[in-house]
């Protein structure tokens, strides 16, 4: 009857000795999966300051492109501007050179009419 009682009480602690293995198994996990949710954190926290960076950049670029349409624009307005203007001076420069033109004829007309009727 002794050596009954002695495995059974081998029995428990083997019993209690897996039982703590266990909850040390449960226990490693926990703080395994604990270290790899804080490697996630740190993660997605890397990958917010990856979009905060491209945000940025995108909205320099959509700046920069707003900017330069505004100047296409104007450097357009201008183009036409200085195509009326070319067209204008070239009106007077025509407009003078037929009045010099006239000038000169009656300048030689009443400079060297005298000197032919004689």
């Amino acid at each position: 009857g002794g050596g009954g009682g002695a495995q059974l009480e081998k029995a428990l602690l083997d019993d209690t000795d897996i039982q703590d293995m266990l909850v040390t198994e449960k226990n490693q996990a926990l703080r395994q999966m604990e270290a790899e949710l804080g490697d996630l954190h740190a993660i997605f926290k890397d990958v917010a300051t990856l979009v905060n960076a491209q945000q940025e950049g995108l909205d320099s670029i959509e700046s920069a492109v707003n900017e330069t349409s505004v100047r296409v624009t104007t450097g357009t307005q201008e183009l036409v501007k200085a195509r009326r203007n070319q067209a204008k001076a070239r009106k007077r420069m025509c407009c003078l050179v037929v009045t010099g033109s006239v000038v000169v004829v009656i300048l030689v007309y009443w400079i060297l009419g005298p000197l032919l009727h004689r």
